[in-house]
């Protein structure tokens, strides 16, 4: 259930992008021929003004079409005000960066309704359960160092630690080094040393204790929350950058490549389906629908930073047009960028496709 929840709010993330095109589009006098949720056959629609809305069979998303947007598109029946490529420059990018924001928004105010009203989880340096190894060994470093749950983490590596961000910063600076773990325990503090595991993060080699920390939580303010939200959309949304980056990178393609020998993808560095996305946000709801919740505001991020990647058909590639002829002030042919856009819209098809095999043969699990 939980995960038909997250595809039907991915499907309303879609359509809200849409919106955001077809609201900007209007409000510029920009004439739009289609709003359709969904994709495939149609199952039926009604026609108001020059506009068809309606809903097709495979409700994973949406569309608004805008005549004009492609400048060798036939656009007979409309005034020639009315057709995108004929716009000024301003209108365009309104237009085409409008969806960007309204996912960037939506995304903010999920995230403030959750720190305003749940308060905001703090990671601890208390210990509340010791991982497993990541090298396939007997045991994890923090397992061998002999950490228990309810210890308290005080000097790693023989450098004081006042939280966990901090702990996690020096952890991963020191893949496959001994280090020295220096913790409370009913009152005592304890020495106890440790040889770290290494584990690829966003291509980079990184150490593993194998601990996850406490959380508390602390109630804050509307102002708090308002200054928490934007700060951990910021986050969010350079996370989003840096796996996208990761997604494209070349060596990722080629692990990629390597789904269809049988080669398993480690699941930070492997594109979502909806198949797989339903399937994490069904896991994520069993501990906390605030959880879930956030999920979909990375989600709404994510759909956002994607956009906004400069290449034609995507949206960032409508913005980037649109200022460069905002600065010289000279259109851009479409056409000279259609052997581009193929070659975007070729590795979309494989990201595509491999994501919805390794979400059938390869589930992810949180």
């Amino acid at each position: 259930m939980n995960g038909i929840l997250t595809l039907l709010f991915l499907t309303f993330f879609v359509v809200l992008h849409e919106y955001g095109h077809y609201i900007s589009a209007r409000r510029s006098k920009i004439a739009v021929s289609e709003f359709f949720v969904g994709f495939g056959p149609k199952i039926f629609s009604f026609k108001r003004g020059n506009t068809e809305y309606g809903l097709k069979a495979i409700p994973l998303g949406g569309y608004v079409k805008i005549p004009g947007m492609d400048e060798s598109e036939d656009t007979t029946g409309y005034e020639s005000t009315e057709v995108f490529h004929n716009a000024k420059w301003t209108t365009k990018f309104y237009i085409a960066i409008s969806g960007i924001l309204v996912n960037f928004l939506t995304a903010w105010l999920i995230l403030f309704a959750i720190l305003s009203t749940n308060g905001v989880n703090v990671p601890t340096l208390e210990i509340s359960n010791t991982g497993t190894s990541v090298e396939g060994n007997t045991t994890s470093p923090s397992v061998s160092a002999g950490l228990l749950p309810g210890d308290k983490i005080v000097s790693f590596s023989e450098i004081p630690v006042a939280s966990w961000d901090e702990l996690v910063t020096i952890i991963e600076e020191n893949p496959g080094k001994e280090v020295t773990i220096t913790f409370l325990r009913n009152g005592n503090l304890l020495d106890s040393k440790t040889v770290l595991e290494s584990r690829t993060l966003n291509n980079q080699k990184v150490g593993y204790l194998g601990v996850t920390p406490t959380i508390e939580n602390e109630k804050i303010g509307l102002i708090s929350a308002f200054k928490s939200t934007t700060i951990l959309e910021a986050q969010m949304t350079i996370a989003a950058v840096d796996g996208i980056i990761t997604l494209f990178s070349p060596e990722n393609i080629k692990t990629l490549l390597g789904t269809y020998t049988g080669q398993e993808v480690p699941d930070e560095v492997r594109p979502l389906s909806p198949i797989g996305l339903a399937r994490a946000g069904s896991q994520i709801a069993e501990e906390s629908y605030i959880n879930l919740f956030s999920l979909l505001a990375f989600v709404n991020i994510f759909l956002a930073v994607f956009n906004a990647l400069p290449f034609i058909p995507l949206d960032g590639g409508r913005v980037v047009l649109a200022l460069i002829e905002g600065v010289t002030g000279k259109k851009v042919s479409d056409k000279k960028l259609y052997p581009i856009a193929a070659l975007v819209v070729g590795i979309f098809i494989f990201l595509g496709i491999t994501a919805f095999y390794l979400d059938i043969t390869q589930p992810i699990q949180l």
